[in-house]
């Protein structure tokens, strides 16, 4: 069953965007993870992940065939030249390390791109918040809500 609150968030569309956790939790078989993605589903909402997420989510076996189930279901989005040029802008906007934060910054590049209102499922809690709020800071990108587990 799905709450009220979490069917609260995917009102009016938008999208849902998974970090590697998010991804993981999903693959894993977490009930609050898929009543998430249940509620977005459910209320219009897009999910969406970047094409660099599922490489950190490396599984094999029983857990590898649902992580390519979930992965035919879900919006894998490219790397390509705007989210190179957003993530880019992200980096000199916060002075975060390339070297050091690369997935997480094209991960929230990523998310910049999609189609407002946009969530962003993650556990990072240290360079996730500052790209986003950086990614605000861009015009014409939505503001990226985030959802911590």
């Amino acid at each position: 069953m799905v709450s009220k609150r979490l069917k609260a968030l995917g009102k009016g569309g938008g999208t849902l965007v998974l970090d590697a956790q998010g991804l993981s939790l999903q693959v894993d078989g977490d009930e609050r993870m898929r009543a998430r993605v249940k509620a977005a589903e459910l209320n219009g909402r897009l999910v969406a992940l970047s094409a660099l997420t599922p490489l950190e989510v490396r599984r094999s076996g029983q857990a590898g065939r649902r992580l390519a189930f979930l992965l035919s279901h879900f919006d894998v989005k490219p790397v390509d030249e705007a989210v190179l040029r957003t993530a880019a802008l992200l980096l000199d906007m916060t002075g975060l390390d390339g070297h050091e934060c690369l997935v997480d910054t094209v991960v929230v590049a990523t998310a910049a791109l999609c189609v407002p209102p946009v969530r962003l499922v993650t556990s990072d809690g240290s360079h996730i918040p500052k790209l986003c709020a950086a990614a605000h800071e861009v015009p014409q990108q939505p503001a990226i809500g985030l959802i911590s587990v």
